[in-house]
């Protein structure tokens, strides 16, 4: 099974790719391009089927974790990533409110809550998956950019430039979370 797939269907081969996706379940075992992992035996799922104007749309969303697929020290050092991200984005959380609390009086972050917000999201940047290539560059496009606003000292600039981060990490939550 693909990873990834985007392609037009005739109805039964898409039939078909359902019907193995099931079994594989049924089965507990999922495999794909980058491995097989078992299936546990309850996990969460979100389906959602709409019809709106004329056209139906059907969105299969589940999850479950894969850590007991690992080795030990695969898992250990997963457990490890998964705390040390959490904790760096929370602290880049912390100080973006700072700064967009900051705009919203009209006024420019101070620098240490900047200097923070700056740091936690290269430090962040240097952590992701490669598959997050792409969105990533494009937010620290917009950091480099609300950066110079700051300094030049560009409100404006700086709250567009807010609105385009806020807007990047939203894209991104829901892309790859």
């Amino acid at each position: 099974m693909a990873d990834k797939m985007e392609k037009e269907f005739d109805r039964n081969e898409f039939a078909d790719y359902l019907a193995d996706l099931a079994e594989q379940i049924r089965g507990g075992q999922l495999a794909s391009d980058r491995g097989t992992w078992t299936v546990p035996e309850n996990f969460e799922a979100k389906i959602r089927l709409k019809e709106k104007k004329g056209r139906i749309a059907l969105k299969l969303n589940f999850h479950w974790s894969t850590l007991a697929d690992y080795s030990s020290e695969d898992r250990k050092q997963v457990t490890q990533w998964h705390r040390s991200m959490k904790a760096v984005k929370k602290r880049m959380g912390s100080s973006f409110k700072e700064v967009v609390r900051a705009a919203g009086k009209g006024e420019f972050p101070a620098e240490e809550a900047l200097d923070d917000f700056v740091a936690t999201s290269r430090v962040f940047a240097e952590s992701v998956d490669p598959e997050w290539s792409t969105a990533m560059d494009e937010y620290m496009d917009h950091l480099e950019n609300f950066v110079r606003a700051v300094k030049e000292r560009q409100l404006e600039q700086m709250r567009h430039e807010i609105r385009d981060l806020q807007y990047r990490m939203k894209a991104c939550h829901r892309e790859f979370k």
